[in-house]
């Protein structure tokens, strides 16, 4: 039997507020440790949602309305299916869900879904729901190659490949500014964090503000992929069930998995997202 929109949403979800400025979005962000929230009116009525892409799309906004997204939610009472569908149509990780009087009640991501992924179709094969959204990079690309990569395609996790088409490792977006040597104190004041604040502030704007990054044009090392790559990814097989993989990603948290075939050759990526086409 379908299970409802609240039964895996999760729940009572960090939430903000229009007017407001980006930097404030991004302080919330960071200290909560989440990737996106729902924003709401002046009258508690859900206006939209703001997430690390939609901070990284538009650089040179200040104002929170600009970036936004004003997308489609789900209701509380709605079956997965239903949500599932929506996050697949957006192509999104977030999705707002909203009761009878369009109050936020909860937050969707993939995540939310791959128990029910393995309880409902676990036994289905990996390469039953590939969609074949890969886009391998040399091992010897300079990485500001691959950050320009990942911001023209939307594609954040790139496999990594030797001049052969070996598998060699992964790249994600978040690992790649990790590697970014900047001054904190400047670019910290320049978002509204004062020197005193709490000590995530720094490691916390290099993960999850790019902007930052790309709007000061701070350069990123010309220096090859291969030395900044994670050289033994955790990886599924074309033949696992999607039990297999999925517990993979539930254990780790991770959003993807490079997918191999028999001969340890790459064949795709896997996505969470992807793995949503099960409900349809």
């Amino acid at each position: 039997m379908s299970k409802t929109v609240a039964e895996i949403m999760t729940k009572n979800p960090i939430t903000y507020k229009v007017p407001s400025s980006v930097s404030e979005i991004i302080k919330t962000l960071i200290k909560n440790n989440i990737t996106g929230l729902p924003l709401a009116d002046s009258r508690g009525k859900y206006a939209g949602i703001i997430s690390r892409r939609d901070v990284f799309d538009h650089p040179d906004e200040d104002q929170t309305a600009m970036s936004m997204r004003k997308a489609s939610s789900v209701y509380e009472d709605q079956p997965i299916e239903n949500a599932a569908e929506e996050m697949i149509k957006q192509n999104r990780r977030h999705i707002t869900v909203l009761d009878s009087d369009n109050r936020i009640t909860g937050i969707l991501t993939p995540q939310n879904f791959l128990p029910e992924v393995r309880a409902r179709f676990g036994k289905k094969r990996v390469k039953e729901v590939l969609k074949g959204v890969a886009i391998p990079v040399w091992e010897e690309t300079p990485l500001n190659v691959v950050a320009l990569t990942m911001r023209l395609s939307k594609v954040y996790a790139c496999p990594v490949v030797d001049e052969d088409d070996n598998f060699k490792g992964l790249i994600t977006d978040r690992d790649l500014f990790e590697k970014v040597d900047v001054g904190t104190s400047h670019h910290i004041s320049e978002t509204g964090m004062a020197d005193d604040e709490d000590p995530w502030s720094w490691d916390g704007i290099r993960n999850v503000v790019t902007y930052l990054i790309e709007k000061r044009n701070i350069i990123l090392p010309r220096e090859p992929v291969r030395k900044f790559m994670i050289t033994q990814p955790v990886v599924t097989n074309n033949n696992d069930t999607l039990e297999i993989a999925v517990r993979k990603m539930e254990a780790g948290n991770y959003n993807q998995l490079p997918v191999l075939q028999g001969t340890g050759q790459l064949v795709d990526m896997l996505y969470d997202i992807q793995i949503l086409s099960v409900f349809l």
